[in-house]
């Protein structure tokens, strides 16, 4: 079980470009440590930062979609336990590791001095805070909530949409059908044969499985959403989707041969 984050590469070609745009790619930080996280950014040198959600803690069970509800009971009863234990084992013995606000905070002043910073919300944000916004503002961080919005990168075009947890069908099918280049990120991997895989995207980012948490034959085996061997847990899928295992891990069961990931892709 490896305790260092890697860093994980992807090339997009596309005739929609001109010149090489980098982006870094990353999710699911939970508010835990990210000192270690940050000299990978860097080294991506990127032009754009993308966060396809859960960036913060501010989960409501109650919010889970149907999909998820779904998942195998045994995997709901294994995903509870260690909830729980983590839980009492977060507050008792391992603090240092719990949710801290103002740990990510800093973390998100810290990116936005390397590039400009875009964000969609995640399953763990329906709740977000006053402060949290007044962050986003204060940083110039751009907050996407089934909204979408055009950036200019190094003299190109890009439009970047973000699905939320609680989808707007209406807007992400309005969003597919605007022209030029465009990214959504879309934080439940679950979402994307039911709802995105036939509409006009170039590049779909998720993440959300946390890689399956433990990898066998680089095939995730658990997932909190989906039960076990969820079918999108980690990589590059159908050309244009990419997934990423996560910053952070928020469960007492450990990764195994499942790293935490920052993600460098370039649209060439």
């Amino acid at each position: 079980m490896s305790k260092k984050p890697v860093l994980s590469s992807y090339t997009i070609k596309t005739n929609k470009l001109s010149r090489k745009i980098k982006i870094a790619f990353l999710a699911d930080l939970h508010e835990r440590p990210w000192a270690d996280l940050l000299p990978l950014v860097k080294r991506i040198n990127p032009d754009i930062i993308l966060i396809a959600g859960d960036t913060f803690e501010r989960y409501d069970k109650t919010m889970e979609q149907p999909e998820e509800r779904k998942r195998g009971f045994f995997a709901r009863i294994i995903f509870n336990i260690a909830y729980y234990f983590n839980y009492i084992n977060l507050r008792i013995f391992c603090r240092k590791t719990a949710p801290d606000t103002e740990r990510t905070y800093g973390f998100l002043r810290e990116l936005c001095k390397i590039a400009p910073v875009v964000s969609s919300l995640g399953n763990h944000e329906e709740r977000f805070l006053k402060d949290d916004l007044k962050l986003f503002e204060e940083l110039g961080i751009t907050l996407l909530d089934n909204s979408d919005k055009e950036f200019v990168v190094k003299g190109e075009r890009i439009r970047i949409g973000g699905l939320s947890t609680a989808v707007d069908e209406n807007w992400l099918s309005g969003f597919s059908k605007k022209s030029g280049l465009k990214i959504l990120l879309s934080h439940h991997p679950i979402y994307y044969d039911r709802l995105i895989a036939d509409k006009d995207f170039d590049l779909v980012l998720s993440g959300h499985n946390h890689g399956g948490q433990i990898r066998y034959k680089n095939k995730g085996i658990l997932s909190s959403g989906e039960g076990f061997f969820p079918k999108y847990d980690k990589g590059i899928y159908h050309g244009r989707f990419i997934v990423t295992a996560g910053c952070a891990n928020t469960v007492a069961m450990p990764r195994i041969n499942n790293p935490r990931e920052i993600v460098r892709i370039e649209l060439e």
